[in-house]
């Protein structure tokens, strides 16, 4: 620090120093570098952060549609004129049935014409031990 007498009076100064030219100003190349791999590694890390948030979100939104479906989705029951539900139903054949002797047993009160025709209607005119018969 240098002093100055204007009028009678000390004043302290600061030195200016002339700008120099020096190497610590310029990047190295080895910093150009490092800072372009840094900024390569930010952008694939949030890419990768992106990629797994839409995942996430598609694979949130499937189970909400699949949830939906299976809460309020339609099942395999079907309903008749008077609002009762049909589910099919079935019943396996012994060795020695026929769909008349099945129609007797499904239906003791019913015209056996009519419980044999529907039978043969749903499941053909042949059956076999072992089968699934389906019945009305």
């Amino acid at each position: 620090m240098a002093t100055i007498v204007l009028a009678g009076q000390l004043q302290p100064t600061t030195r200016r120093r002339a700008p120099r030219a020096s190497t610590s100003s310029v990047k190295s190349r080895r910093e150009v570098i490092h800072q372009a791999a840094r900024t390569r590694e930010i952008r694939r890390v949030y890419r990768r952060r992106r990629t797994g948030v839409i995942v996430t979100m598609i694979a949130i939104a499937l189970a909400a549609i699949i949830s939906v479906f299976s809460l309020f989705g339609s099942s395999a029951t079907a309903v008749d004129s008077t609002g009762r539900n049909m589910t099919p139903k079935y019943i396996v054949a012994q060795p020695g049935d026929t769909l008349w002797s099945i129609g007797e047993r499904i239906a003791p009160n019913a015209s056996i014409t009519e419980v044999v025709d529907e039978l043969v209607r749903l499941n053909g005119t042949a059956i076999s031990s072992g089968q699934l018969v389906r019945i009305p």
